[in-house]
């Protein structure tokens, strides 16, 4: 079934799977375009404790040739690990995976920033010139628990050393699921928005009950990346939009605009 565009939000309910900490900015989007956001946080995010060893690059963080951030919570809870003295970020060169990652860089201070130009996910860091021969370097990398190991695997394949540091974990919640499964069963949801393959994985183990789950499956839903439109699709959704970037505007853009259809 092809996504019709919206054009406009005007009174329309979204449905918002962010975790609480991430969604201010997407709701006044939402808001600025008369729609209703209706905020269903499917995962928790909270700083994870660090093991030994990740203590240990933690205090020779300057020792190391690349240091990568997958996300904007990388970057906020990695900081947050090194006390924000981002002057021991600034002897070493920082990557970011994506626009919204390295914003959250440069807003905290880090002004040497690599990204790709184009693409924002492991895969376009991987084209860019500088990691395409590793050999003798170390490289670190941030992320949350249970992240991909493409990146780390192709970096080790092109002569790295890689590290990682788990500086936050994914947390199952337990939202009240009545308003949401009556919106769904009433056809008032207009779309979901999913940033992840495991806040997908969640939204789905939330909402079972077969009816509601047949309502779902036919909402358009906006993803944030190939990987969760692929996902998405594995699912069962029939209207899935992919954004053109990760960022909150692009996500809002892709459910008025249609943009990047699956």
């Amino acid at each position: 079934m092809p996504y019709t565009p919206l054009k406009t939000l005007a009174g329309k309910k979204v449905l918002v799977t962010r975790p609480k900490h991430q969604v201010a900015k997407l709701n006044q989007l939402i808001l600025a375009n008369s729609g209703i956001s209706v905020n269903f946080p499917v995962i928790d995010i909270q700083e994870s404790p660090l093991s030994d060893i990740e203590r240990l690059c933690l205090q020779k963080i300057e020792s190391f040739d690349y240091v990568f951030f997958i996300s904007v919570n990388a970057v906020n809870f990695a900081l947050q690990a090194i006390n924000g003295k981002i002057d021991r970020l600034q002897k070493t060169k920082v990557v970011a995976v994506g626009k919204a990652t390295a914003d959250a860089l440069i807003e905290k201070g880090i002004t040497q920033v690599l990204t790709p130009e184009q693409g924002f996910n492991s895969e376009a860091i991987l084209m860019m010139t500088e990691f395409q021969s590793l050999a003798n370097t170390r490289c670190l990398i941030f992320r949350g628990d249970g992240g991909r190991e493409l990146l780390a695997t192709k970096l080790k394949e092109r002569g790295a050393q890689v590290d990682y540091i788990e500086v936050y974990q994914k947390l199952s919640t337990k939202p009240d699921t009545k308003d949401v499964s009556q919106y769904l069963l009433n056809n008032e949801l207009a779309a979901v928005l999913i940033y992840s393959v495991v806040s997908l994985n969640k939204l789905m183990a939330l909402l079972t009950e077969d009816s509601i789950k047949k309502k779902l499956l036919t909402t358009p839903i906006v993803v944030i990346s190939q990987r969760v439109y692929l996902a998405a699709k594995e699912n069962g959704f029939t209207q899935i939009i992919i954004a053109a970037e990760a960022s909150d505007a692009a996500m809002v853009n892709a459910l008025l605009n249609g943009e990047a259809c699956g």
